[in-house]
């Protein structure tokens, strides 16, 4: 295995949200990197590491959440290095082809955000991969484990001689729980995101079909409006479904949405869309059909009839609220 970069940030947030354009699209920054730690890996052992403390521009004040979680301190913040100059050190000392990886799935979104805030380049890193996942793949959690980092570290025996929530820490920690996996197979077989949407829409037991990939929109809402993710086919015999005609979508959570279209031949299918962000810029999109039958068919008349009825107790509030504030206006 070539160099591989385990790492782990720490980030501030603001007392009130931020805002960004990318790509023409409003972004909400979910957090402005003030640590970054790391080690890098050559044939499963450590050979660097790398630790900076950066200082914010965006959320200079250090919020009190994150000092009580971090230990961070304002001095430190102050004193630290630009963070444009410290993601570009980062960027560099990794190397522009090291893959990453990280305990879950929240430090690569937020750093190609902040890769973009600070004029650099998001499209790196271009491969990276969540490590919690791989350790599940290889150790299924068991009834009652937690899977924090530090629920981890514990449950595996490793001995916890550094504070938790410090950036390189955190990373060489992250890494001592690798030493457990034969980290070389779990990279191997890491599944790329067309396999995880497709885990995720497509279940065992579920006859779902036509399964099809949208990557790149930086639009997360549209599969609201957009009449090729919509457009589904018959999973039977693939002609174009016939939408519902009062245009209702039901959310399952909240990165999926289904509906039911008509085939003039097989009769109903539901039709299920799912989304998915993996870098914090860009959405993926993926869609499904299957057969519905009578119980299936039931269970979408129950469901549209109650969308229906919330959306018009919704539109007379608002028009109740807007006549209120009229009346108010004209006294």
């Amino acid at each position: 295995m070539s160099d591989f970069v385990i790492f782990d940030m720490e980030w501030n947030m603001g007392y009130q949200p931020k805002t960004f354009q990318y790509q023409g699209v409003e972004q909400t920054l979910r957090g402005e990197i003030i640590q970054i730690g790391a080690v890098k890996l050559r044939d499963g052992q450590t050979v660097d590491r790398f630790s900076l403390t950066m200082k914010p521009r965006i959320f200079p004040r250090l919020h009190h959440h994150v000092a009580k979680v971090t230990g961070l301190t304002q001095a430190q913040l102050d004193a630290g290095v630009p963070i444009k100059e410290g993601l570009r050190r980062f960027a560099e000392w990794c190397g522009p082809d090291t893959a990453l990886g990280e305990w879950g799935q929240d430090d690569v979104p937020v750093l190609k955000q902040n890769l973009v805030l600070c004029g650099l380049d998001e499209t790196w890193p271009h491969k990276w991969y969540d490590l919690q996942r791989v350790f599940t793949s290889q150790r299924p959690r068991q009834e009652g484990e937690g899977m924090t980092l530090e629920a981890v570290v514990e449950r595996l025996g490793i001995p916890k001689n550094d504070a938790f929530h410090d950036a390189l820490s955190d990373a060489e920690y992250t890494a001592a729980v690798c030493g457990f996996l034969d980290l070389s197979r779990g990279l191997a077989e890491y599944p790329d995101e067309a396999r995880q949407l497709k885990e995720l829409l497509c279940p065992e037991g579920r006859d779902r079909r036509d399964f099809r990939l949208w990557p790149g929109y930086v639009d997360g809402e549209a599969w609201s409006t957009s009449s090729e993710l919509r457009g589904a086919v018959c999973p039977e015999c693939g002609a174009q479904l016939a939408l519902d005609g009062d245009d209702v979508w039901l959310r399952k959570g909240n990165n999926c949405l289904y509906s039911m279209g008509v085939c003039a031949q097989h009769g109903p299918a539901m039709i299920w869309l799912r989304r998915m962000r993996l870098d914090g810029l860009h959405f993926t999109f993926a869609r499904a059909t299957e057969p519905a039958g009578r119980e299936a068919q039931a269970k979408w008349a129950k469901e549209k009839k109650a969308a229906l009825e919330r959306a018009r107790r919704k539109r007379e509030k608002e028009a109740a609220e807007a006549l209120e504030r009229v009346r108010n206006a004209g006294r």
